[in-house]
This record gives structure tokens, sequence and C-alpha cells, in this order.
């Protein structure tokens, strides 16, 4: 797998544990110290858009909680996007090409993610804060375990059949984990360079505890039910709210009431 700076050696290391991996999280934290700085990582919130689904968002930030959202709630659309040739894979291991998309089906269903980034920069206000119409809330990395480092590249030249390939034979194997932690450098959908955001994900799996489909995996079934993510506190996940830095344009309503509610939990505010 001719893939990438970190999960190449991550992934080597996964599988010659077989499913031993602490040596393999090991080599993740070390990675991901050395990238996250001051233990400091951060997430630029939008406050603009419908009335409702703006305070969804503030009543989330007011719980200290962190949002998970379903894949193809995002703003890229390649986002988990497989390249793969059911019917070459099927001739390799026997399995019908139906099996074969539902297991990929079913891996696209598997988890929900929560995207931050290692670095403040003023820019990421503009593309992920409605250009000072919201906040960048500043965390503290407790537990390293849960973060995993985003990579760039172009997703054509993943072999993802040699991925599926291994899965179906029951290896340790890259289909687990590539798929959502490399992105395109380059998001077409909004026209952003994806490469600028230094991203770290937490990922999520809702099945584990029945919170969608009693805990059922089937095909598309989020989509079917109109399920777009779940919010969930964000110490369960190794983070600490730091600090929260209101944006230019936001809204004087809403900072009043986010600055009354952090300030009483001794979270500091800071102002653009």
């Amino acid at each position: 797998m001719s893939i990438l700076r970190f999960y190449e050696n991550y992934i080597e290391l996964l599988g010659a544990l077989n499913g031993k991996s602490d040596r393999a999280y090991v080599y993740k934290e070390n990675y991901l110290k050395k990238i996250i700085k001051d233990g400091k990582v951060y997430k630029y919130i939008s406050l603009e858009g419908a009335k409702d689904s703006v305070r969804d968002i503030v009543d989330t930030l007011k719980q200290k909680k962190i949002w998970f959202s379903f894949y193809k709630a995002l703003n890229d659309n390649t986002e988990f996007q497989i390249n793969y040739n059911a019917e070459k894979i099927s001739e390799k291991t026997g399995r019908s090409v139906e099996n074969i998309k539902r297991l990929v089906n079913y891996l696209t269903e598997m988890y929900d993610v929560y995207s931050l980034t290692y670095e403040y920069q003023d820019y990421m206000w503009e593309d992920y804060a409605s250009d000072g119409n919201g906040i960048c809330v500043e965390f503290n990395v407790t537990n390293y375990d849960y973060l995993y480092p985003v990579e760039y590249m172009e997703k054509v030249n993943i072999d993802f059949d040699k991925m599926i390939i291994s899965a179906i034979n029951g290896e340790i194997c890259a289909l687990s984990i590539i798929p959502w932690v490399v992105k395109n450098p380059y998001n077409y959908s909004v026209n952003i360079a994806s490469e600028r955001e230094k991203e770290v994900r937490i990922l999520y799996c809702p099945y584990d505890l029945g919170e969608v489909n009693g805990g059922r995996i089937e095909m598309n079934i989020k989509e079917r039910l109109g399920y777009k993510g779940i919010a969930k506190p964000c110490t369960d996940f190794g983070l600490e709210f730091s600090k929260v830095i209101f944006g230019s344009k936001c809204s004087a309503e809403l900072r009043c009431e986010l600055e009354r509610c952090f300030g009483a939990q001794g979270i500091m505010c800071e102002y653009l």
C-alpha cells in the first residue's frame, strides 16, 4: 500500500500485533503530540442559518457536548468515497457482488465523525464559522487515544480493491481505517483546499449502545431514518473546554447567552 506518512506504519503495526495494538496506540499518540501544540485542538462553529438549527448547536455547546456527524451531512461529497471494482473482487473472493456492496455500505454506516483542527488559523473563520458569524472552541486534549490524524491524498490512487479483499479474508487491514481518515487535498464541493484544515478526527459508533436502529446496521439505514448525527459529552472523548473565541459578527444575543453559561463554568471567553 503506497500511501501515507502516518497510516502506512500505523496499519503495519496493527497487523504485526495481530490485534494487540499497544505499540500502534503509542505510535499514534507520539505522532499526535508532535503535531498538536500545547495539547490544544480547535473547533470552528457557524452560528448562522435556520433558527432551529442554530438553537440545537447552542444547546449542545451549553451542555459541553460535541456533535458527531453522519458523513453524508458533511460538506465534502468525496468523504468516505471508496472506489472499487465489485466484479473483480467477486472473482477473487467467491463472494457475490451484492455481498461485497453490502460490506462496503455497512462500513460507511459504521461511524460518525467529529472534526477538529490542530492549529488556530484566521482563515478558518471564513470557511467554517461564516466569516466571523460564529465561534471557535479551544479544547484541552486529555486523552489522545480518541484522536486520528487526517492525511491528504487523491483517493483515486488508493487500492481499495486490495483492502476489501483483505477484509473478506479476515485480515487486520486498512479498510477499517483509511476511508475515515484520508481526504482528497482539495474539496471541489465548496472550493476549499482541505489540506489547509490540518484536521484531526474522533470517530464514534452509535450502534454500540443501540442509539441507531437498535444497534442493527442495515443498508443505508441512517439515510432512511433521516439521521444526521449525535451529541455526546466531550469529556467522554478526552476533550475539555478550555476557551471560547467569539467571532466579530457573532449575534450579540447568542454571545451573551453563551458568555453567561461558559463564564459560570470558569471557561475563558475572548472576542475578535
